[in-house]
């Protein structure tokens, strides 16, 4: 039974701490690069995943489920989600660990709950992610290191995007055949997670190989090959997202070709692929959608938004490069050039949301002006 709408000062107030968790991990992503080397800071760089995964994606993707389902227990994940990053922020590790446990059975619940509701392909691909979120940061506080975890945090956004893909694909209407190979794909894929723990090389390959298929899948059916001939923000969101499937299809060649490290510049370079380059890049290709649907103000476009997407993939290019070549100079400057292309991203949302209300608004004086004059 849905509740009534939701305020949209409670949406923005829980948008905010997603935006704190974004900012703070990016922030401690920096510390681990050797920003203020020497000297203490109040974050720990070990706290860029987490805060990245569980108070940036974590709640803004339980945020918007939330949104849509308009149920009031369904607040109960994002909330946990901005609590943890709060927590962990203050220094409180044990009760942080647990609001993400907590959250991410929150956000398995509400997942699963839209299955129920609407027994569907997409929908059980997204709680599959949200139970794959939960699996990951159950083996996070209980101890494990990051490198045996890792692909379960990133197995979260990734099927909550492949999700989220086929449901808005009917329009392209792919054959039954075709949605069971997608389901099966992502299946395998995470069965590959699994076969990660007891063999590494040979679950990474796996994993590798149907990442390959999975993007090939959707650069086929995506409705994105249509919308790229489009404008403004639609045909922007379809290169933003063709560009993601790129780097995914290079993410699975480095994996089967390279293997994914324990830890080192190897390492680095595939998480990045997948989380920059393709996490990244979906979430540009839907900031016009997300903001809206959460906040109520729709984001005008302007072409300013290629710049953070051009030094987006053109930094990781370079961190990349950095990383394979072994020049952690080299990997810095691409690492640096990341967070100034977000950064720049989200500026550039601010600014257009800031320009639209003062325009607004001198609209309405100009109407009440000429409303005065017309009544003296």
């Amino acid at each position: 039974m849905k509740s009534a709408k939701t305020p949209t000062y409670i949406l923005v107030s829980l948008l905010f701490f997603a935006a704190i968790g974004l900012l703070t991990g990016l922030y401690a992503g920096l510390v681990r690069l050797g920003l203020l080397a020497g000297s203490s800071s109040a974050i720990s760089p070990m706290a860029h995943g987490p805060l990245m995964i569980n108070g940036f994606l974590g709640a803004l993707i339980g945020l918007e489920r939330a949104a849509a389902l308009e149920n009031k227990w369904a607040y109960f994940a994002p909330v946990l989600m901005a609590a943890s990053t709060v927590l962990m922020l203050s220094g409180w590790l044990v009760p942080g660990g647990w609001a993400l446990i907590l959250g991410s059975i929150g956000l398995t619940l509400v997942m699963s709950y839209l299955q129920y509701l609407q027994p569907k392909v997409y929908h059980l691909i997204m709680a599959l992610g949200a139970a794959s979120l939960l699996v990951g940061n159950l083996l996070y506080v209980y101890g494990y290191q990051i490198y045996t975890l890792v692909g379960w945090w990133a197995a979260f956004p990734m099927l909550t995007i492949f999700g989220e893909r086929l449901e808005l694909n009917r329009i392209m209407r792919p054959p039954k055949q075709a949605q069971q190979l997608f389901a099966g794909l992502i299946l395998g894929w995470i069965l590959a997670l699994a076969i990660t723990h007891i063999n590494r090389i040979v679950g990474w390959s796996i994993v590798s190989v149907l990442l390959i298929g999975i993007s090939g899948w959707l650069i086929k059916y995506d409705i994105a090959r249509r919308t790229v001939k489009a404008a403004q923000w639609t045909r922007y969101s379809a290169i933003c997202l063709l560009s993601g499937y790129g780097w995914l299809i290079l993410a699975g060649l480095f994996g089967l070709f390279i293997g994914f490290a324990t830890a080192g510049p190897l390492y680095d370079g595939l998480l990045h692929m997948i989380f920059v380059g393709f996490v990244f890049s979906m979430i540009f290709a839907h900031a016009s959608v997300i903001i809206p649907s959460l906040s109520g103000k729709l984001v005008p476009w302007h072409r300013y938004f290629y710049l953070p997407l051009i030094l987006l993939h053109g930094f990781l290019v370079t961190r990349v490069i950095g990383d394979l070549i072994w020049m952690p100079v080299v990997r810095k400057i691409g690492s640096y050039g990341n967070v100034l292309a977000i950064i720049l991203f989200l500026g550039g949302i601010m600014i257009q949301l800031i320009r639209k209300s003062l325009r607004q608004r001198k609209q309405k004086t100009q109407v009440s002006k000429q409303t005065i004059n017309s009544n003296n």
